[in-house]
């Protein structure tokens, strides 16, 4: 091989090799797109962690779509957001294609226990199982649940809701007591009208005898007026004759 062919040969190879070097920066930087397929190539950004419209104006950007996929649990990126997508963030991809985005629906959600009837206690015990915060509670009168018990909870049960939700449990003081009114004087239709106006009812009556007030009206009550008794409960009364 004679010097002058060996000087083209080396040369051809610089200029092979530089030349390849030169196309593979170009194309990095999206400057060969023309020379793709279709409609040219862009580089798929990260949409992870964005609101939707945010994806989709960045996508935009770089004339691509978006598309929406199924939600995903996931403790780390709040509800509405996107949590994964599909190409990869740093992937090429022809002008005009579809980003498929997956949404974050948050934290796997925990239902909230039936607890009526329960200790405060128990209940306590039963939403800390469940990775639910219990701080609060609150008192409330109940015709049906024994004192001390729990009527229910706020949020209710059966709500589903984020781990870690405050949940206040409500619990039964009993029934309600209420300061019976005074019929002392009253006939006995009036009596009756002024006790369940006031949420009692009458219980027994007979008659007795009292020179301290006219006849046909009440001379005596039990419970006595404004003491404090449960509601719907009777008061029992005597009649003067």
């Amino acid at each position: 091989m004679g010097r002058s062919t060996l000087v083209a040969f080396v040369t051809s190879v610089i200029t092979t090799v530089a030349t390849f070097a030169l196309l593979t920066v170009a194309d990095r930087r999206g400057l060969l797109d023309v020379l793709h397929a279709g409609k040219g190539a862009v580089e798929v950004p990260s949409i992870s962690g964005l609101s939707i419209e945010q994806a989709r104006d960045l996508l935009r950007s770089r004339d691509l779509l978006l598309t929406l996929e199924d939600r995903r649990p996931d403790p780390a990126i709040p509800a509405g957001r996107i949590v994964a997508q599909t190409p990869l963030a740093g992937s090429r991809t022809p002008r005009g294609i579809a980003i498929q985005a997956f949404i974050s629906s948050g934290a796997s959600a925990v239902v909230i226990p039936t607890l009526t009837g329960a200790r405060p206690d128990d209940a306590i015990d039963q939403l800390r199982n469940r990775k639910l915060v219990t701080g609060h509670r609150r008192d409330e009168p109940s015709a049906t649940i024994a004192a001390g018990l729990l009527i229910g909870t706020e949020p209710p049960a059966g709500s589903a809701v984020a781990p870690d939700t405050d949940v206040t449990l409500v619990v039964s003081s009993g029934v309600a007591q209420k300061p019976v009114p005074k019929v002392l004087g009253f006939r006995l239709s009036k009596a009756k009208k002024a006790l369940e106006d006031a949420g009692f009812k009458v219980g027994t009556t007979r008659t007795g005898s009292s020179d301290n007030y006219d006849d046909d009206v009440i001379i005596k009550q039990e419970p006595a007026a404004e003491t404090l008794a449960p509601a719907a409960s009777a008061v029992n009364l005597v009649v003067n004759d």
